[in-house]
């Protein structure tokens, strides 16, 4: 590897792809957004307790429906009954006891579901209320995971774009380091799971955090030469202020 290189490139090459990576791990940490998932879960709870709520709620209006029509039947048939025995044309004092017998049954019977109905009302009574509650809930809960995810999207969007730019900026860069180097870069890359270069400052590597010992660190004198980290076996410069300049353009 040649001794005097642009070492700008090379620090600037491992910057952009470590924001490339950040930016796809930051892609896939907003489709576990906290927010998202926190009102998705809320709105499954509430439809679940509107769908449990409803289903009592329809059962009750079933069984008092059916009440209702039994009432009604039984009520046209009182009137029936009733027709008969004032209209004159019934003389058999059995026939009249027996229609009469029949509509004191059927009142009765009516008596009885009408009870029954007023029970099932009162039962559905707080239920119907809760109801309306968990569609407003329900309402605004879709409305919030709707706004969420078309957040999340743009957010999304914004670093694909992002991500973009940077390799158009990766392509430009890469064309300015020689090729002898840019092999350097990369088996490096492969063999130090994805961190090709690292800065050295204050004698400490960037990347594995150890200390230089001091014989290896008196090397490292010339900002614009390629060393090698002794322990790590990266890449490595030795820092300057416009590394710190140059790695905030690449935060996100």
């Amino acid at each position: 590897m040649a001794d005097k290189v642009n070492v700008m490139d090379m620090v600037e090459l491992q910057f952009i792809e470590n924001a490339i990576s950040a930016r796809f791990v930051e892609i896939e940490k907003l489709k576990d957004s906290p927010e998202l998932l926190s009102a998705e879960k809320k709105l499954v709870d509430r439809r679940s307790k509107n769908e449990e709520i409803s289903s009592i709620f329809h059962e009750l209006e079933i069984k008092r429906k059916k009440l209702e029509d039994s009432i009604e039947t039984n009520n046209e048939k009182i009137k029936s009954n009733e027709k008969k025995l004032f209209s004159g044309t019934i003389t058999d004092p059995k026939e009249l006891s027996n229609y009469q017998d029949e509509v004191n049954i059927l009142q009765n019977n009516n008596a009885r579901f009408e009870e029954e109905e007023l029970e099932i009302m009162e039962e559905q009574e707080p239920l119907d209320p809760g109801i309306e509650v968990l569609k407003k809930e329900i309402n605004e809960l879709e409305a919030a995971v709707k706004r969420i995810k078309n957040e999340v999207g743009e957010k999304q969007e914004g670093l694909k774009h992002n991500i973009e730019g940077l390799r158009n900026r990766k392509e430009d860069v890469i064309a300015r380091i020689p090729a002898e180097d840019l092999k350097k870069y990369n088996d490096t890359k492969i063999k130090k799971a994805g961190i090709a270069v690292s800065v050295i400052r204050d004698n400490f590597c960037g990347v594995c955090n150890m200390e230089i010992p001091a014989i290896e660190a008196e090397k490292f004198v010339d900002s614009e030469i390629l060393y090698e980290c002794p322990i790590c076996g990266r890449i490595s410069v030795l820092h300057n202020p416009e590394i710190d300049d140059l790695k905030k353009e690449f935060e996100i």
